[in-house]
């Protein structure tokens, strides 16, 4: 079994490709990571916290110092309506469910905003510039998918790209599933009582 990279004390890590795969982009490619939500995908409050899976995309120098930012987003409670994640060119990427881009008035929007762009600009390594857009599983949805600047390549071809991996992974928060979620399923799980053969009683004594 491969060993995963620990990108942070704060994610797990999923899934991982150390290097492109396939020809979109500039050698694009992905991680999966997991953190842990006190907040819902709109940011209310949660009563038990929730798992949340979202993707890191990658280019080609794999620079993980979006490892950084995105602890940063984590720390200051912004990180739960994001579905994916990337930096090329000191542009860092931050692709949210549109159930949290399109909800209320925008007003939420704008603060969301200017506080990731806060974060960017602020690294301590770096400044970065940032963008964000939205993305809506639903086919046919009323709501548009905006990859913005994530991937270097034709909307169509990076949404589809996007797709295949919320496909895949089920992006987003959700209720923790002992069964499915932890390392140890077998703990979670009541095994059939076993019956085996009585013993024979012993022979009589004369």
């Amino acid at each position: 079994m491969v060993s995963l990279p620990v990108y942070s004390t704060l994610f797990s890590c999923l899934h991982d490709e150390p290097d492109f795969v396939g020809s979109l982009g500039r050698g694009t490619h992905y991680s999966v990571l997991r953190s842990v939500e006190w907040l819902d995908v709109i940011r209310e409050p949660l009563l038990t916290p929730q798992i949340h899976d979202f993707a890191v995309i990658w280019d080609e120098d794999h620079d993980t110092r979006v490892i950084s930012a995105i602890e940063r987003i984590y720390m200051a409670g912004l990180l739960s309506p994001v579905q994916f994640v990337g930096e090329r060119k000191g542009l860092l990427s931050v692709i949210l469910a549109s159930r949290f881009f399109f909800h209320g008035d925008g007003g939420a929007l704008e603060q969301y905003r200017k506080a990731v762009s806060e974060i960017a600009s602020n690294l301590g390594f770096d400044s970065w510039t940032s963008e964000i857009g939205t993305f809506d599983r639903q086919l046919g949805s009323p709501h548009q998918t905006d990859p913005v600047g994530i991937i270097n390549d034709t909307d169509e071809k990076v949404e589809t790209y996007l797709r295949n991996i919320d496909n895949l992974w089920g992006l987003g928060t959700r209720n923790f599933e002992p069964e499915r979620d932890t390392l140890y399923p077998g703990l979670f799980q009541l095994e059939p009582p076993s019956f085996t053969k009585p013993l024979p009683f012993p022979a009589s004594r004369s």
